[in-house]
């Protein structure tokens, strides 16, 4: 089986194929519209075209918008180039124009706001120029189109942006005096909160913190104060006591024998200090003054610092205590009552300064208003003083660059007019073409069924000219036609020859695709070769065999089906040796259970025997059950396309129902192809090589039979059998329509 390509896709040879094929078509649509596209070039009126420059200016300004608003917004006084090149095709300016141009040649040039309007065309130039474009059939019109258009374009654009001056002049004064407005009102609310609050400085809240801080200092300095004096207070006390107790008591005085340690050891170190600046840490001299530093330490952390010695307490000592005690219990007293008035001052003014500094913040956000609302006033003012100016001075926004001094005349290229349009007429040829193609699912050239089916092609019947009965491999036997049926039955023979096939079916999806015609003439060339051929008409709905043989349709196979004959009586010679026909006898009213029948089976099995090869004929695949049932009792099946008649899912729909059917398909076989219209043009060669041979002496006919060795295979046919020298080939097409 042959790998088919996916649906709807093309290769370069596909192309070629469909252009050849619709070339006559693709030649029409592109002569036609050459032909219009010179015609409307030579009817074209001579036209003329003027043309006028127009630059246009930018000029930004500035808004500020108000409070809340830190950044200021710009927009650019200039439109777009695009909206300008509108206005100036717009039919207020075609308006003005109009009017211009009436006034100006008083009456001598009269046009309508539409006339000029559809004259004109503007087309922006960036950055700042506009082209502005009048056609027209008089020369003088034209020029005075342009020129107006461009006059009226330049004052309707100042005249516009004057207008939005007085606008942005009156926005400016409404803004101007609701900012005033605001900025008094912010004001005027900020003096009542002062005089409300008694805020004249605005550090009032920053003393009140400073004070506070000065009394919180004062605060923890007496408490630490009145701490020292308690607890010098408590130490008295117990010294008298421990005096008025005991007249003579130990004191604690410093160890004199510890403290002259410390000052040996203060002098070894020094004398370590000196020496480690003379010599290494190895030095003896080093090493003996840390081993003198050790000792000392040792022997002043066994000594006490203090030792204690008895001692006579005097009246005097007494007396100097007990007055020491009584000024500090009096400072204790003074010290708790001095905290006490620190707290309450510190309570106050930690109020009084939070409620300072709400208000503060409060009167800092309305000085921040009252300074926003100043800054926008005086933006506000200077952009009206500017905008009064400018309005006053009436600045242009845009000047006319260069007028129109005559027309231009515009001809139409008759040649550049018909070979633009042919060349369009020829893509939109192409393209109609491989639409059509597209959307055409009929099958057409032996490409359609090895691309669109899973069935192997055996070989294509080319279209007949000649008015026959039918039978071409007997008429006209040198025909391409009646050579093509030998080819096919070459095909046939080297598709069999590993597995040879006595019984074929030959049917075809619908009526009226020649599938009689094809097995009438399949076994004429099979005969020819010298096998002995049946042809059995298993149509029992419109049997044809009989009129292609021009035989008696009974007896036939329904009368040995029923048993009122035998096989070999049934069967009818024809003027082909080795060639009989089985007709199909009077027709049943079911004829679709007879052909399903056992005795059908027995049949089969019996014609086998009388003959090399059986082909029976059967009504089409898609209508009717019949082919179904005798695929499945025949070897093998040949399926008959029209080229150009049946559809793609037709044919693939009758390969289903016969798989399904489990019959054995052996092939497809393209029936009347127009070779002159598919684009296999070496199918021309057969009738090259007819035409030649028809020419020749008749006693120079016996040399034919040699010449046909060398024709032309035809595409995916097989070699010639040896025998079919003996019937050259000829011109183009096929076997004419068939009964069905």
């Amino acid at each position: 089986m042959e790998t088919t390509r996916p649906p709807n896709t093309f290769e370069a040879q596909d192309y070629l194929r469909i252009v050849r094929k619709n070339r006559w078509f693709i030649f029409v649509i592109a002569l036609v519209t050459a032909v219009s596209g010179g015609i409307y070039a030579k009817l074209y009126p001579k036209r003329y075209r003027a043309t006028a420059w127009v630059v246009v200016y930018t000029q930004p300004e500035t808004f500020f918008w108000g409070p809340g608003q830190q950044n200021q917004a710009q927009r650019s006084r200039q439109m777009s180039l695009d909206t300008q090149a509108a206005l100036a095709q717009s039919n207020e300016v075609a308006q003005l124009a109009a009017d211009r141009l009436e006034s100006r040649t008083a009456g001598q040039i009269i046009a309508s706001a539409s006339e000029i309007a559809n004259s004109i065309t503007a087309r922006p130039f960036p950055p700042d120029r506009i082209r502005i474009e009048a056609v027209h059939e008089d020369e003088l019109n034209a020029v005075a189109f342009v020129n107006a258009v461009a006059d009226s374009f330049v004052e309707l654009s100042a005249e516009y942006w004057r207008a939005e001056d007085s606008s942005a002049v009156q926005f400016l004064e409404k803004q101007l005096e609701k900012t005033q407005s605001e900025l008094q009102k912010a004001q005027e609310a900020k003096q009542i909160k002062q005089k409300q609050w008694g805020i004249v400085s605005p550090d009032a809240g920053q003393t009140a913190a400073s004070m506070l801080r000065t009394y919180e200092s004062s605060l923890d300095q007496a408490q630490a104060d009145l701490a020292a004096t308690e607890s010098a207070t408590r130490e008295l006390e117990r010294q008298l006591a421990e005096l008025r107790s005991s007249p003579i008591s130990e004191q604690p005085v410093t160890n004199p024998y510890r403290s002259s340690l410390q000052a040996q050891l203060e002098t070894a170190r020094l004398t370590l200090a000196q020496l480690q600046a003379r010599y290494t840490r190895d030095h003896p001299a080093i090493q003996q003054a840390k081993l003198q530093i050790e000792e000392l330490s040792k022997q002043i952390a066994n000594e006490p610092q203090f030792i204690r010695q008895k001692q006579v307490v005097s009246q005097a000592r007494l007396d100097e205590l007990s007055q020491q005690l009584e000024t500090n219990r009096m400072r204790a007293a003074s010290l708790r009552a001095r905290i006490s008035v620190l707290q309450n001052l510190i309570s106050q003014t930690r109020s009084k300064a939070m409620n300072l500094a709400e208000k503060e913040s409060i009167l800092q956000q309305d000085e921040y208003e009252v300074g926003l609302h100043e800054q926008t006033y005086e933006a506000l003012l200077q952009q009206l003083r500017d905008r009064r100016l400018q309005k006053a001075a009436k600045p242009g926004t845009a000047d006319v660059l260069d007028r129109a001094i005559e027309g231009t005349p515009m001809e139409v290229n008759v040649f550049r007019s018909i070979l633009f349009t042919g060349m369009i007429g020829l893509v939109a040829g192409i393209a109609l073409a491989l639409l059509k193609e597209v959307l055409d699912t009929a099958i057409y050239t032996p490409d359609d069924i090895s691309q669109y089916t899973e069935v192997d092609f055996l070989g294509v019947i080319p279209l007949s000219e000649t008015e026959t009965t039918g039978l071409l491999t007997i008429e006209a036997p040198r025909s391409p036609p009646a050579e093509a049926y030998r080819t096919l039955r070459s095909n046939i023979n080297f598709a069999t020859l590993d597995n040879p096939v006595r019984t074929f079916l030959v049917t075809s999806a619908g009526s009226g695709e020649g599938k009689s015609r094809v097995l009438a003439n399949l076994g004429v060339v099979f005969a020819q070769a010298g096998q002995s051929v049946i042809l059995v008409d298993g149509d029992l709905r419109r049997p044809s065999l009989h009129r292609l043989f021009d035989l008696d349709s009974t007896p036939g196979l329904t009368s040995v089906l029923l048993g009122e004959i035998t096989v070999e009586d049934a069967l009818q010679r024809t003027q082909i040796e080795k060639l009989r026909v089985m007709t199909s006898g009077p027709l049943p009213p079911n004829p679709t259970e007879l052909l399903d029948s056992r005795r059908m089976d027995d049949f089969i099995a019996e014609v086998a025997g009388h003959a090399d090869i059986i082909l029976f004929d059967s009504p089409p695949s898609i209508m009717l059950a019949d082919s179904m049932v005798l695929s499945a009792k025949l070897d093998t099946t040949i399926l008959v396309a029209e080229s150009g008649l049946v559809t793609r899912d037709a044919f693939n729909e009758t390969i289903r129902l016969i798989n399904r059917a489990r019959g054995n398909i052996l092939g497809a076989v393209l029936n009347k192809m127009d070779i002159s219209r598919s684009g296999y043009h070496y199918y021309y060669y057969y009738y090259y090589y007819y035409e030649q041979a028809d020419q020749q002496p008749d006693e120079k006919a016996s040399n034919m039979h040699s010449n046909t060795d060398r024709v032309p295979a035809l595409p995916m046919i097989k070699s010639p059998q040896p025998d079919d020298s003996e019937h050259p080939s000829e011109t183009d097409t096929n076997a004419g329509n068939s009964p069905h």
